[in-house]
């Protein structure tokens, strides 16, 4: 993803606790500005599900910022989003 600037990841396919190994790495080194959340809900899971799952993401805290909010406010341009 690092070769094209325009390309991100979001793991709405997944439910949190099956997220990809090989993600949760490349997001915990080089890749922590090319991923942010996107969610199945109300499609699959409950939000109580995705809030449960979500605790056991092995994501490092400075990661967590960037996966949750500032790589989609920095993407989608949201500057002063709440």
């Amino acid at each position: 993803m690092l070769k094209w600037p325009g390309l991100y990841y979001m793991p709405s396919a997944f439910a949190p606790k099956y997220y990809p190994e090989a993600i949760i790495k490349y997001a915990n080194s080089r890749g922590a500005d090319k991923i942010m959340y996107a969610g199945y809900y109300p499609a699959g899971l409950t939000l109580e599900r995705i809030f449960t799952d979500m605790r056991n993401v092995q994501l490092k805290d400075e990661v967590w910022p960037k996966f949750l909010r500032e790589n989609a406010i920095r993407v989608f341009k949201l500057d002063g989003a709440v």
